[in-house]
């Protein structure tokens, strides 16, 4: 039977086996040896011995660990294990052939046969590795592994270029590396180039991938590294975090597709451990909207950092079970209570609240989908406005010690009904927390934040997860406008952003990040698809579909750019933005409810415009579902009219792959 085809516990009883024959075979040598007779008389204790000798040394060897090495990848402690096997044997047969008082042969045997013994037994490993190795190597010629070029020398790109070799589907033939010092070396048999000469490389070895083992270099140093790649044609594969590695995230030899993060040219911002384990360690921390995207990574970012117990607070219940499981199976001795219960309801979040001792809330509930809130303007600010300062209110009366708000870009001189309710909640949130210090209830007020930052990569609503759908159905691509610009950032990084944010501060401030440079949305889906396309003749285009109602151009941090303060983050800023006084702000809300009960849709416009500055109503609420009919009057064409001015529809361009 081909050895690759023996299970693990065959494998280990073969080698019993061996080891057996070799303990018969050192025997004999230590007879001939010690009575100069390649065939000498044993007196009849030679199968006595024997016996003695495996059953003394066999389950020693077992305990050592000898038998589960791999043979394949031969142990440097190999020789360390079979000499303390001999030390340990060699007391134990002694002390047996003594209380046996076996006669008539040389006792000089019993320090012969261990070191024959040990010699063969760690001769044999080395032999069955090589063997092992060229059996491996005939079965690569055959197969005709990949050829591969692995970019990065250091440590990562040695261990995955050892690991490589012991597989069946790639060939490193070569690296490169930009650290000068290590050009014509030889790193683990592989010689080291610099990138200059990659496209000398690729025709002389036919490389078509290119393995990327560079996981502690920035941002804008894999940007570069990335985009040498492409210019070489070879599609580009990852070696895994060193932190996702010790996590046990991921293995070594697991390879991943280049991620869009990459292609932001950005690094991402790194937490400051001391911000987060200042309100989460041992606290009672509840998290409404837990199901969502910022809701979920707020909840595995909190569990990470002990809480005495974790609160989730959903209203989708496929969304609450699948973040309770996961969590469940992270943390199995973590507190999760997983409740269902909307914002809205006052009673059922003031209950929960109490029943659980809640002493942080982070409140990432709320409708964000722009052309969806613009369809649906009444239920889209009844939940965004009015949830907030529920759960504002309510964590005041319970005295919780903390309440974070997870705001957006959007709300910063909104022109869609999504983002002018999010600067709505955040007036609302700045109320209560002004109306908490004055009235001292309780002695010790809750301490308000609000969080503001922009796009997040593979959210349920971003732009990634609809332009991989689209590039792997062949496309086209849908981009609304060419000028399109959004800010970005990962879903971990905006959770981080998010705890550490709570434990800034007095109370009351709204936190924002510097996030770089706005980037291109055309530019992201031509990254992207050049990322799918460059190892196939597919052509993938690009459709232009014009702006969708509420859709800007630009999304902006600060009303006023100029007045922001530094914080002791050196990434995250203290904005410092005047809105309308608290009494007005409530004066106002008492308002807008009161519209949004009778359903007057006109009415709330006008309120959103007098408490948000830049806001005016759309004049053509085209599709709105939940409107009151009466308060307008208008014509379907002049609203699409009005959207083709603002750009040409539908222009193809197409994006073809790298040569």
């Amino acid at each position: 039977m081909p050895s690759d085809r023996l299970s693990r516990r065959q494998k280990q009883l073969a080698l019993v086996a061996l080891d057996l024959g070799l303990f018969a075979l050192a025997l004999w040598g230590a007879f001939a040896l010690r009575k100069s007779a390649l065939f000498p008389n044993f007196e009849g204790n030679y199968l006595i011995m024997l016996g003695v000798i495996a059953a003394s040394r066999i389950p020693i060897y077992l305990r050592l660990g000898l038998y589960r090495a791999v043979l394949r990848y031969p142990s440097p402690q190999l020789t360390r294990i079979a000499l303390q096997g001999m030390g340990l044997s060699m007391i134990i047969i002694g002390t047996a052939l003594y209380l046996l008082q076996l006669t008539g042969d040389p006792r000089s045997i019993l320090i012969i046969e261990p070191f024959i013994s040990t010699l063969l037994v760690i001769a044999s490993r080395e032999v069955l590795a090589k063997w092992s190795a060229r059996r491996n190597a005939s079965h690569r010629l055959l197969d005709a592994p990949a050829p591969v070029l692995i970019y990065g020398a250091g440590s990562a790109g040695l261990q995955l270029a050892q690991t490589l070799r012991y597989g069946d589907d790639y060939h490193p033939v070569a690296f490169l590396d930009d650290e000068p010092s290590k050009w014509g070396l030889e790193v683990g048999n592989l010689k080291v180039y610099p990138p200059s000469r990659i496209e000398e490389l690729v025709q002389r070895y036919g490389i078509q991938q290119a393995l990327l083992a560079a996981p502690a270099s920035d941002a804008a140093h894999r940007r570069q590294m990335i985009e040498l790649l492409e210019r070489a044609g070879l599609s580009i594969w990852e070696v895994p975090n060193f932190l996702d590695l010790i996590r046990g995230n991921h293995r070594l030899d697991e390879l991943a597709e280049v991620q869009t993060t990459d292609l932001l040219g950005r690094s991402t911002v790194s937490p400051d451990t001391k911000l987060l384990a200042k309100v989460i360690p041992g606290r009672s921390v509840l998290v409404t909207g837990a199901g969502g995207s910022i809701g979920s990574e707020l909840c595995r970012q909190v569990a990470a950092l002990q809480p005495a117990q974790l609160v989730l607070f959903e209203t989708n219940e496929y969304a609450l079970y699948q973040i309770e499981m996961e969590l469940g199976e992270l943390y199995p001795q973590l507190k999760v209570a997983a409740v269902l219960g909307s914002v809205l309801d006052e009673n059922r979040f003031e209950e929960t609240c109490q029943r659980f001792g809640v002493q942080s809330i982070y409140h990432a509930a709320a409708y964000k989908h722009v052309p969806l809130v613009e369809q649906n303007p009444l239920s889209g600010v009844r939940n965004n406005v009015f949830g907030t300062l529920t759960a504002a209110r309510v964590a005041v009366r319970c005295g919780v010690d903390n309440f974070l708000m997870v705001s957006t870009d959007k709300a910063v001189r909104p022109c869609n009904v999504m983002g002018a309710s999010k600067r709505v909640a955040e007036l609302a949130c700045l109320m209560v927390a002004e109306q908490a210090r004055h009235q001292q209830v309780p002695s010790h007020p809750t301490r308000f934040a609000i969080v503001r930052f922009g796009n997040v990569l593979d959210s349920a609503g971003s732009v990634v997860p609809l332009f991989r759908r689209q590039i792997a159905s062949g496309g086209p691509v849908t981009v609304t406008h060419p000028e399109m610009q959004r800010y970005f950032m990962t879903i971990p990084e905006a959770a981080q952003l998010v705890v550490q944010a709570s434990a800034m501060g007095d109370g009351g401030e709204v936190y924002l990040l510097d996030m770089g440079e706005p980037v291109k949305v055309v530019e992201l889906a031509r990254r992207m698809i050049e990322l799918a396309t460059r190892s196939c003749s597919r052509e993938i285009a690009i459709e232009f579909t014009g702006l969708r109602p509420g859709e800007k151009l630009v999304e902006e941090l600060l009303v006023d750019p100029a007045r922001s303060e530094a914080t002791t983050h050196p990434k995250i800023f203290k904005a410092l933005e005047n809105g309308a006084d608290s009494q007005t702000v409530a004066r106002l809300l008492a308002q807008l409810e009161n519209a949004l009960d009778k359903d007057s849709l006109d009415a709330v416009y006008g309120i959103l415009e007098q408490l948000v500055e830049s806001y005016v109503r759309p004049q053509a609420p085209k599709d709105v579902l939940d409107r009151n009919d009466s308060a307008y009057s208008f014509h379907a064409e002049d609203a699409a009219q009005a959207a083709e001015a603002e750009v040409e529809t539908k222009p193809v361009r197409v994006i073809k792959p790298s040569a």
